[in-house]
């Protein structure tokens, strides 16, 4: 199956009218997709059904349902993310996941080393002086000051990994209107990108908890 016969199988399990002869289907109209199954993901699995390896998707995208609480859905007005409150958590782990997320970050920059510039990015990582637990509400002000290098170097190494003629690459936009982060997107891709590790599996962790973790003034931040 190519890329645009899936999208309009996508189409057909939204119940949007298909047209036979569109053959420029783009990825934004499918911003906003995974929502359609919240909150408990009932349906999702045909989404994956025509790929070949579908099951690996679709055993990472169940994870975002389990965050979700049923009852937030039962007013009229529901949440439009995936998002999970804030539960209490130890700095201890906290800081584990940290120390995780930083290595697994070194570990895939390093094998990725022969085909992009990634000097800087290990030396910036191998130079975070501290994992800072901060208070709930200030994420957002230290993600207004984050340093860019490490950010930048991911997203050149997830690019050049990706084939944009495969199926699942019509689903890049409503992967990332899960959260509005790149990362989460990444983790719950991390199948098609053919690369050793889980370097996304602890900065998960700290999402589903209702954690967000930032780099910024050579410190990884985390905070709820």
């Amino acid at each position: 199956m190519d890329k645009q016969t899936y999208a309009r199988y996508l189409l057909q399990l939204m119940e949007e009218e298909v047209d036979s002869d569109e053959s420029d289907i783009e990825e934004a109209q499918f911003y906003g997709y995974f929502q359609i199954y919240m909150p408990d993901g009932k349906g999702v699995e045909a989404t994956f059904e025509p790929l070949e390896d579908g099951h690996a998707y679709l055993q990472r995208i169940l994870k975002i349902y389990k965050m979700l609480e049923p009852e937030d859905f039962s007013g009229s007005a529901v949440p439009g993310y995936f998002t999970s409150k804030a539960v209490n958590v130890t700095n201890e782990i906290l800081i584990n996941y940290g120390r995780q997320f930083i290595q697994g970050l070194k570990d895939i920059i390093l094998e990725s080393s022969e085909k992009a510039d990634t000097v800087d990015s290990v030396d910036y990582l191998l130079g975070i002086k501290e994992i800072k637990i901060i208070p709930s509400g200030s994420i957002d002000e230290i993600r207004q000051q984050y340093d860019p290098e490490i950010y930048e170097t991911i997203f050149d190494i997830i690019n050049e990994q990706k084939d944009y003629d495969e199926p699942i690459e019509i689903l890049d936009e409503a992967y990332y209107s899960i959260a509005c982060d790149y990362w989460i997107s990444y983790y719950l891709q991390w199948h098609r990108y053919r690369l050793n590790g889980d370097p996304f599996a602890a900065y998960f962790e700290l999402y589903r908890r209702g954690y967000s973790a930032v780099f910024s003034e050579n410190k990884l931040y985390i905070g709820p």
